[in-house]
C-alpha cells in the first residue's frame, strides 16, 4: 500500500534524469507522510517537490498524496513556488485533523539551461551536492518555517545553487539520519555525509540505494530506521540532445 501511493515523474524525455527509493520504516508498521514528485513542464523545466507531514498513520499518508496532488495541480498552473507552498499550507491546514500536525518541505526548480537550480526549503533537512569530480557538499538552503507550525508566516525564501554538467541534487527525508548508531547517539548530518563520500564514485541508482542500506544497517543494533526514508538523486544528462534542453 505504501509504495502505490508513490508518484510517476512526468519527464518529456531523456535530458533529465531522477533515481528515487522509498524504505517504508518499520518500528511503528504504519503508513507515513513521506511524500515527493517530479513534473517537467512543456518549457523543458523540472519541478520537483520533497516533504514529510509529521506523525505517522493512515490520516498523515492520505494528507501527504493531498499535498503531492495539490503540488503537481499548481506546477501545471504555472504557480511560483512560493505560492506553490502558500497552497500547501492552506490544504495541510484545511484537512489536518490536530492543529499539532505540520510538514516540512523541500521545493527545487532545474531550469532547462541546466546551470543552476533554485530552491526553497520549508523547515526541511538539507541537500548533497554531487559534484563531478566526485566530490559530495552538504548545502543547506535558506530555511523557512515548516507549514502549518505558523499559519501565514511565509518567511520562505530563495537560495540558488550553480550547477556544473554533469552535477546532481540528492534529496531526503530525515528519517535517513536518524537512525541510532548506538545507544546515545545518531547517525546525523555529518555520518551521512561521510556515508556519502564513501559512496562518491556509484552511478547515481547504487548511490542512493548504498546510502539507504548503510544507514539501516548502522541502525539496525538500536532498533533500525524508525522512520520512512524518501530520497531523490536528480541532475541533467549531458549526453541528451541539446534540442531537448533548449528554451
Amino acid at each position: 500500500m505504501e509504495r502505490s501511493l508513490l508518484p510517476t515523474p512526468v519527464l518529456r524525455g531523456d535530458d533529465f534524469t531522477v533515481a528515487s527509493r522509498y524504505e517504508p520504516g518499520r518500528s511503528h508498521a504504519l503508513l507515513s507522510g513521506d511524500f515527493f514528485d517530479v513534473v517537467q513542464t512543456e518549457d523543458s523545466t523540472v519541478h520537483v517537490i520533497l516533504g514529510d507531514v509529521s506523525g505517522h498513520g493512515a490520516v498523515e499518508a492520505a494528507l501527504a498524496v493531498h499535498l503531492r496532488v495539490a503540488w503537481r495541480t499548481a506546477v501545471h498552473c504555472g504557480r511560483s513556488q512560493m505560492e506553490q507552498l502558500g497552497l500547501l499550507e492552506r490544504i495541510l491546514i484545511d484537512l489536518r485533523a490536530d492543529d499539532d500536525t505540520y510538514a516540512t518541505v523541500v521545493s527545487l526548480v532545474f531550469p532547462p539551461e541546466g546551470t543552476s537550480v533554485r530552491a526553497v526549503s520549508a523547515g526541511h533537512p538539507g541537500l548533497l551536492l554531487r559534484r563531478r569530480s566526485e566530490d559530495i557538499r552538504w548545502v543547506e538552503p535558506q530555511a523557512g518555517i515548516a507549514l502549518g507550525l505558523f499559519p501565514g508566516c511565509t518567511d520562505w525564501a530563495e537560495t540558488q545553487i550553480d550547477l556544473a554538467p554533469l552535477d546532481s541534487i540528492v534529496l531526503f527525508t530525515d528519517g535517513l539520519f536518524e537512525g541510532r548508531t548506538d545507544a546515545s547517539a545518531r547517525l546525523g548530518e555529518e555520518g551521512l555525509l561521510g556515508l556519502a563520500t564513501q559512496y562518491a564514485h556509484l552511478p547515481s541508482q547504487e548511490f542512493i540505494d548504498a546510502l539507504v542500506t548503510s544507514a539501516a544497517s548502522l541502525a539496525a543494533p538500536f532498533g533500525g530506521l524508525g522512520d520512512d526514508v524518501a530520497v531523490l538523486h536528480l541532475g541533467w544528462n549531458p549526453l541528451a540532445a541539446a534540442p531537448a534542453r533548449s528554451t
